[in-house]
């Protein structure tokens, strides 16, 4: 039997299904072909612009403002900041290399897991990292300021996802996983990274005949971007900015106490139901894009909760 080449055939899948939007919904489409789900689907063939035929632009409902019931952010943030490391060790580095790199050395100051550091301002973002500048130097350190892996941080002065109850955290990281984003807040449409924070980057990529301008851990279009950030007072992209866009658009589509209460089945899979027609990847979706199956959700929301 002749040797199936791969990439030609992740190429075929691509062209044939072009409305295809995330890392999972490809990894679906590997597992139907009976090849290796662990293909990346950063390898798939991405242009700028598509070649020929009708383009498709991501759709993206965005409930309008009502008084339905949803998470009370905390609005104002006195005494000191910091960050709390979580059970990973990590390091304090003057750069924004390999974040599995934990040889220590020139340019890199061990942080003990599980531990609370002082800092002098409120810790930002850039990329995958988070932007310190310690109040107290480390042992032994000439760091004062530096890089620190974002995955790394369990919480910070900075507020984000450890502020909301675990079931919440757990329903936000399924729609992560469904998005094909998991924990990466620095994802534009088509998985090309972006370092800045600073505001949504409003770069339309293409795959097949799909353009998009997603980006994000929950993959807001520019346009809903721009009609929930003046609305939440939030002047920036930052990965605590995305956690409350999300939440205001469960709040919106009177999601958010079934979110809440969504470690009973009947209440994940209500919210999933209302939640659709913003996430094309949720099952019952109207785009005609791959979605997931509740079942699938479902294992992955007990797994994500199962860790708070």
């Amino acid at each position: 039997m002749a040797r199936i080449n791969i990439p030609l055939l992740i190429f075929i899948i691509a062209a044939l299904l072009p409305l295809c939007a995330s890392a999972q919904a490809f990894g679906d489409l590997l597992r139907a072909s009976g090849q290796d789900a662990e293909i990346s689907a950063l390898a798939l063939p991405v242009e700028e612009t598509p070649l020929g035929g009708d383009l498709a632009e991501a759709r993206q409902y965005l409930p309008p403002d009502n008084n339905e019931p949803g998470f009370d952010w905390e609005t104002s943030r006195t005494g000191e900041h910091f960050i709390y490391t979580g059970g990973t060790p990590s390091f304090l580095k003057i750069g924004t290399g390999q974040a599995t790199d934990f040889t220590e050395g020139a340019g890199r100051c061990a942080l003990s897991p599980n531990t609370l550091y002082k800092t002098s301002s409120r810790p930002g973002f850039e990329g995958e990292h988070m932007t310190v500048q310690l109040a107290e130097a480390l042992p032994g350190c000439r760091l004062g300021a530096g890089y620190v892996y974002m995955a790394h941080v369990s919480s910070s002065s900075a507020g984000g996802a450890w502020e909301l109850p675990r079931t919440v955290r757990a329903f936000l990281d399924t729609l992560a996983f469904a998005e094909g984003t998991r924990a990466n807040y620095n994802y534009i449409f088509t998985f090309v990274t972006f370092t800045s924070y600073a505001d949504h980057p409003r770069v339309k990529k293409c795959a097949g005949k799909l353009c998009s301008t997603a980006a994000g851990r929950y993959q807001f279009l520019s346009k809903t971007w721009d009609g929930l950030a003046p609305a939440l007072g939030l002047n920036d992209f930052t990965p605590p900015s995305q956690e409350k866009a999300a939440l205001e658009i469960i709040r919106r589509q009177g999601a958010y106490n079934r979110v809440l209460r969504s470690s009973v089945y009947e209440n994940f899979t209500s919210a999933l139901g209302k939640l659709n027609t913003t996430w094309a990847s949720l099952p019952g979706s109207p785009y005609g894009q791959p979605t997931h199956s509740t079942a699938e959700l479902w294992r992955v929301y007990k797994a994500a909760l199962a860790k708070y």
